[in-house]
This record gives structure tokens, C-alpha cells and sequence, in this order.
């Protein structure tokens, strides 16, 4: 049997004229993770809890006029400084964190980043493929992220 493999998928890193607790706003909030993610349509939440160590949630996204759901669950979580969440997928697991550090003067710094860990070779081709549209995606996220934030 094939040992995992573990493909990084994404990272981002940048500042954000603001302070981590008014991004974590725009991030925490479904309804405003709309106005800078395209692709994000909606959680539903299979837990009390929306936002904690343990939280379980569908995620519905809509890419190229088809609708995807992803079975995800917070791995980890420190409010308005850390949040890591993990995918599961038939094929394996994305893992996902996302961390602000406040630098001086209400400037944060943002990491994103994202992998993935399968057993299946032939899936690990086939994302080496989709991986520069991710990012393309992605990094347009993260920009209007900034945008939604330092407004």
C-alpha cells in the first residue's frame, strides 16, 4: 500500500489595513463571506455550534454553473486569530488554515493555506492540473477580501 501523499494546494500570505478582529468579521459572517468569495453559496451547519473546535458543516460552492458540496469540520480555532478546517473528499482530505498576526498600527498579516493529503496518485495528477486555476480563484478572493475589509 501507497504511503499518503501530502500536495500543497494553495498559500497566500499578505497585509491588511486592518485589525485581525474587523477581518475575522468579514470572515466569520456566511452572509458576508458572499461579498468577496464568488464561489461560496452557503453552509449548512449539522452542529449547535457555528464557529468552535468541532464544527461540522456542508459547504455549497458554484464553479463554472455547477453546484459542489464539501463535508467539512474546524480542526482548530482561536477566535479572530486562527481557524484551520478540514474537507473530506472521496479521494482524500484538504486541510485548510487561515491566520492573522496584528502587526503595529492596525495592519495585520494574512496566511492561507491549504493541502491536500490522498492516497490515490492519479487524483495528485489530476489537481496539479486545476491548481493554477485554484490559485488564480483564490488569489482573486484574498484581493477582495481586502477590498470588503479596508473600506
Amino acid at each position: 500500500m501507497e504511503r499518503g501523499m501530502h500536495m500543497e494546494l494553495y498559500r497566500y500570505e499578505g497585509e491588511l489595513d486592518a485589525t485581525p478582529e474587523e477581518i475575522f468579521k468579514v470572515v466569520n459572517d456566511d452572509e458576508k463571506l458572499k461579498s468577496w468569495s464568488p464561489i461560496f453559496e452557503g453552509n449548512e451547519y449539522l452542529t449547535e455550534e457555528k464557529r468552535a473546535v468541532g464544527t461540522k458543516f456542508r459547504t455549497r460552492m458554484k464553479v463554472l454553473n455547477r453546484t459542489y458540496q464539501f463535508r467539512s469540520e474546524i480542526i482548530e480555532y482561536e477566535a479572530e486569530r486562527y481557524i484551520k478546517v478540514k474537507t473530506a473528499l472521496r479521494q482524500g482530505d484538504i486541510i485548510s488554515d487561515f491566520r492573522l498576526e496584528p502587526l503595529e498600527s492596525g495592519v495585520t498579516k494574512v496566511g492561507v493555506t491549504s493541502h491536500f493529503d490522498t492516497e490515490s496518485r492519479r487524483y495528485k495528477l489530476v489537481l496539479k492540473g486545476v491548481k493554477t486555476v485554484m490559485k488564480r480563484v483564490l488569489d482573486h478572493q484574498m484581493k477582495k477580501l481586502g477590498d470588503v475589509v479596508e473600506t
